[in-house]
């Protein structure tokens, strides 16, 4: 079975990491955001390199209701409050260029738990690394790799955001190690 997931691409980061999402071939993925014509040019993609093209544009947040994963790179206006009434069961990725302040922000506006919501350690990387760095995640958390990844996450002891240590599987953040 598919799972799905939504990515937001606003930024080249996001663009990236659909495709790399598109390519573990294991997701429905619904693009929001950016220019439409990327799901079309993520289903030429995969035909060219084997893999499933199960991509479509959606219109908005309504069309990302029930997924199981979402990547947000970046996190503006409504994202928060979208993420928290369509995707409430979902774990969220952040892979925008401030992860720590992004994570804190959504945490704050979803109300999830606080191992479900994760930011990609993307500090100086470019947006390849970054987004690669963001699938890493999805990749662990779709199956269940039980990783130990940086990651920017709540820790227990103090409340705060910061970049970790964690293991990552099924449902995000399993331990901070």
């Amino acid at each position: 079975m598919r799972r799905k997931v939504t990515c937001t691409a606003v930024t080249r980061t996001g663009e990236i990491a659909a495709l790399l999402v598109a390519q573990l071939d294991l997701t429905a993925l619904t693009l929001l955001g950016g220019d439409a014509a990327l799901a079309d040019d993520l289903a030429g993609a995969a035909r060219a390199q084997g893999f499933e093209p199960r991509v479509r544009t959606g219109a908005g947040w309504a069309d990302a209701a029930g997924a199981d994963l979402v990547v947000v790179d970046a996190v503006e206006g409504e994202t928060g409050a979208e993420i928290a009434a369509r995707c409430a069961g979902a774990v969220v990725v952040v892979a925008s260029v401030d992860p720590v302040g992004d994570v804190e922000r959504l945490l704050a506006e979803t109300h999830l738990p606080r191992g479900r919501i994760l930011g990609a350690d993307v500090a100086g990387a470019g947006p390849v690394t970054a987004a690669a760095l963001a699938v890493e995640i999805v990749d662990a958390v779709l199956r269940d790799r039980r990783r130990a990844l940086r990651v920017a996450v709540q820790a227990l002891e103090d409340d705060a955001v910061a970049v970790r240590e964690a293991r990552v599987g099924a449902g995000g953040v399993q331990a901070i190690l």
